[in-house]
């Protein structure tokens, strides 16, 4: 059961016309203009918030052209992430939200698991987590960047037009408007427990190599991942970095957990250049992994 709530009477209306808006836009870029160009109508701050099947409200600013899109406009959001956290529900106590964003999936796990940890770059963007997600009492927040050890600093790029676009600093300069910041890292067997089998999403903008070498001992103890593999990357270099590696498994989430054992199959399925498509891997001899195929080979009927 998905509802509304609006922060005030003209956020409502604001709402309805940016829906109505997007219904005329063919591009994520003038779906970007649209969105921050009608809040310059409206006043700041302006928000609805999201509640869904009894998890914490998530706040979406109207201004905010990556999530009033995709979580509003075109929701369900990622229907195939949420599969598998209410698939580990009950089967391992820890989620980790790795480049958890403005915490959309972590307030939708606080409900699910016993605990639950995000991790967020980006200065402001960690704010909007903080706001989101800072009461949960099984929620614990750090602001780092994840990658391959911890106790290092490195630079992130906050892009100006998307938050969801920010990225560790590498080739790719900083374009004009764009905030660059310090960030400390973290990795990944640094937050997880030794001998729990977590449940981890990560998405970070580039950095996913550098986080899976970071996680050996987490993947070794049962951990699974579920990861994103870009559209605009044919070659798919995190899914054959995973698949280098005879002990990992990995799947596509499509109604069930499908064996994706060459990359040419995980290439087939990204057809959208500009879509993040998310995947799953753990050891094969993962305890939490059989779980979540007996899962979803079997699921529990509604009620």
């Amino acid at each position: 059961m998905t509802r509304l709530t609006f922060s005030s009477p003209s956020a409502r209306v604001q709402y309805h016309l940016l829906m109505g808006l997007f219904r005329l836009a063919v591009t994520r870029a003038l779906y970007g203009r649209f969105a921050r160009g009608l809040a310059r109508l409206f006043p700041k701050g302006n928000a609805v918030f999201l509640h869904e099947s009894g998890a914490p409200p998530f706040r979406i600013a109207l201004s905010d052209g990556y999530w009033t899109r995709f979580a509003l406009y075109r929701a369900p959001y990622e229907p195939e992430v949420g599969a598998v956290l209410r698939a580990a529900a009950g089967a391992t106590p820890l989620f980790c939200d790795l480049g958890a964003n403005k915490g959309y999936w972590t307030t939708r796990a606080a409900p699910l698991f016993e605990r639950v940890l995000a991790v967020e770059a980006s200065d402001a963007t960690f704010s909007a987590l903080q706001g989101n997600a800072g009461h949960l009492a099984n929620a614990t927040l750090h602001r780092a960047a994840i990658h391959a050890r911890s106790g290092e600093v490195l630079s992130f790029v906050n892009t100006h037009l998307s938050h969801a676009s920010a990225r560790l600093m590498g080739d790719t300069p900083a374009g004009t408007g764009d905030r660059i910041e310090t960030v400390p890292t973290l990795a990944v067997d640094d937050l997880v427990p030794e001998g729990t089998a977590a449940l981890i999403k990560l998405d970070v903008e580039g950095a996913e190599i550098a986080a899976i070498d970071g996680a050996a001992r987490a993947l070794r103890d049962g951990a699974v991942l579920i990861y994103e593999d870009h559209g605009n990357d044919p070659a798919c270099t995190v899914s054959a970095h995973l698949l280098q590696d005879p002990e990992m498994v990995v799947f596509a989430i499509e109604g069930g957990l499908i064996p994706m054992a060459e990359v040419s199959a995980i290439a087939a399925r990204k057809t959208d250049p500009y879509k993040g498509y998310n995947f799953l891997a753990a050891h094969s001899t993962s305890p939490l992994l059989a779980t979540l195929r007996a899962r979803f080979a079997n699921p529990s009927p509604p009620g």
